[in-house]
């Protein structure tokens, strides 16, 4: 076929492409916005001057949207074009402060961001591993992004890890598993003695578990509808490469010790929590479906039904803090933390903007302009590079692969800052299996709480005694990947949102409620045997003598529980997130 010449415009907020030679059946104009855009490259030599670009538009399915990959590569006339386009567009991706006189180069850049991948082999399906090398490395490379990757071995392996890294060396960890890993890294780094900044560490999750509650959180304040599987994954990793921050509440829980096999009596137990606590239903199913693990996300909805046929009530006793009753406190949120990259946020009107680069040829060639600014202004100065009069300049559409540069691996925790890792090794001299490490003497203290062992103040709580059939305290607007079930909450709005469930319901409305959840509207369900209440503390003392309880989906001791919400504590990667910007210093 004939080859097609294109002239390519740059805005804030698109790439411009216009074809221009005529093809039948095919678009003579392309509008690809930066919003949809994940990174660029220019192959070295001896590859041909190649400008590639990594496109993943959205694309309906049944259910949410799943990313399409697209790569458009197109032929300059010379490498050093092809590398000053490659410059401009990641200057935008990256936010880089640009004027209308800017020469681009890569000396504009920021440094190559490094993230340490954290994957759980043997999550969900056990299909942690597969996507991670069909989806997420080649996203993670095309985004120009450095990594190191490791397979976990054991149950708080990832624990034991962040303990003990420097975590200096990474602009985030991400988390390539289930909510139950998420966990172990939090509680890892509040282990750390350098905790209060330690767990400023930017952390992103990949989706390859069972529940994928806070995946499905962050896919939902991104603005996409609600997907499970391949597509929940692809739009993780697009926000995760954005790479836009967002301060994380943490919820800081008091569990009953653990059966003591000597006599002397144990201390309680302090952790974190990002996710919720469960008593009852949900904690039963949570716990009880793990035989169906192999079904991933169908094994809750199994486990709900089984449980609903022979329904279960529980004796208790829950206290809570209403939020209109507790002080604002004089030292607010956590100073913010940098972002890995914020995104553009500007919209799709107002293609016509300032040039502030301008490359073009003799009069009767393509011109190239890069559109960055304010309205066309004329008195504004322009840059002009004018190439030599006998050269012509124009991008050539090509089918070429683009050349993939070498890979490097390493047997350390540090990367090499200006070499992408691919190492699947573990680093040298890992961690022995270690017993549980008590948290450092000056983690926050939970001020709106007395010791576990000590009564509540009467004063400013509200205590429900009675039977329960669950009681579930939720900061997240999701308590799995297709159960939107607190739509009020935000990552760090302050709060933790309990919903609780008395005996007497019907299976056939407790039935309805869940059903509800999947699209949010379980607040609509009429039932007087259901509450929803927003708190800044609270305790749960069950009276039952059996039942389990969870925090974060894992099982903890049976016996008295308190909670108390500490806003803003972590950061999270959510990448485009509409009215959700990133955070700088």
């Amino acid at each position: 076929s004939p080859t097609s010449n294109y002239a390519l415009t740059l805005t804030h907020t698109h790439i411009h492409i216009q074809r221009l030679s005529s093809r039948p059946g095919k678009e003579a104009r392309l509008l690809l916005p930066l919003s949809e855009l994940v990174g660029c490259s220019c192959p070295r030599s001896p590859a041909p001057p190649l400008l590639v670009l990594y496109w993943y538009p959205p694309g309906k399915r049944r259910k949410g949207v799943s990313r399409r990959r697209q790569v458009k590569a197109y032929l300059a006339e010379s490498r050093p074009e092809a590398e000053r386009w490659s410059a401009a567009i990641q200057c935008l991706l990256r936010e880089v402060p640009v004027t209308a006189n800017t020469e681009f180069s890569r000396s504009l850049l920021p440094r190559t961001r490094r993230l340490l991948l954290l994957v759980n082999p043997f999550s969900g399906r056990g299909q942690a591993m597969q996507w991670c090398q069909a989806h997420i490395l080649p996203m993670i490379r095309e985004a120009n992004i450095s990594y190191n990757l490791i397979q976990t071995e054991r149950r708080n392996h990832a624990r034991e890890l962040v303990r003990e890294i420097s975590l200096p060396e990474w602009d985030g960890i991400i988390i390539v598993s289930g909510d139950g890993l998420m966990h172990e890294v939090i509680n890892g780094l509040m282990e750390r003695p350098d905790w209060e900044q330690a767990i400023k560490t930017p952390l992103g999750i990949l989706p390859c578990g069972s529940g994928n509650a806070l995946a499905g959180s962050i896919n939902h304040y991104a603005g996409y509808d609600m997907c499970l599987r391949e597509p929940l994954l692809l739009n993780c990793c697009f926000l995760l490469c954005r790479g836009g921050i967002r301060p994380l509440d943490l919820v800081s829980i008091t569990t009953s010790p653990s059966p003591s096999k000597n006599s002397r009596t144990a201390a309680p137990r302090r952790l974190f929590s990002f996710l919720s606590v469960a008593w009852g239903f949900v904690s039963d199913v949570d716990i009880e479906s793990e035989r169906y693990r192999g079904l991933g996300s169908a094994r809750f909805t199994l486990g709900t039904l089984v449980r609903i046929a022979s329904l279960r009530s529980y004796k208790g006793r829950l206290s809570y803090m209403p939020p209109s009753v507790v002080a604002t406190t004089s030292n607010g949120t956590p100073p913010p933390r940098r972002p890995l990259s914020r995104s553009i946020t500007e919209g799709l009107d107002g293609f016509s903007k300032t040039p502030i680069h301008r490359t073009c040829s003799d009069i009767n060639s393509l011109t190239l302009w890069m559109w960055l600014g304010s309205d066309l202004s004329p008195s504004l100065p322009l840059s002009v590079t004018i190439p030599s009069p006998t050269s012509r300049k124009f991008w050539t559409k090509t089918k070429t692969r683009p050349v993939q540069g070498p890979t490097h691996s390493s047997s350390t925790l540090a990367p090499t800052p200006s070499l992408l890792n691919f190492d699947l090794n573990e680093p040298a001299g890992l961690l022995r299996n270690r017993p549980f490490v008590s948290l450092p003497f000056d983690v926050p203290r939970d001020d709106l709480l007395p010791p576990l062992d000590q009564p509540l103040p009467t004063r400013d709580w509200v205590t429900i005694e009675g039977d329960f059939v669950l009681v579930l305290a939720l900061y997240q607007s999701h308590l799995g990947a297709d159960l939107h079930a607190a739509p009020q909450a935000r990552f760090d709005d302050g709060l933790i949102h309990l919903t609780f469930v008395r005996a007497g319901i019907s299976r056939a409305t407790l039935l309805r409620l869940f059903f509800a959840m999947e699209k949010g509207n379980h607040h609509s369900v009429n039932s007087p045997y259901v509450s929803h209440v927003s708190c800044k503390a609270f305790r749960l003392q069950p009276l039952s003598p059996r039942g389990t309880l969870t925090v974060d989906g894992e099982l903890v001791p049976y016996g008295p529980l308190q909670a108390q919400v500490h806003p803003s504590m972590a950061r999270l990667i959510v990448g485009d997130t509409g009215g959700f910007k990133g955070i700088t210093h």
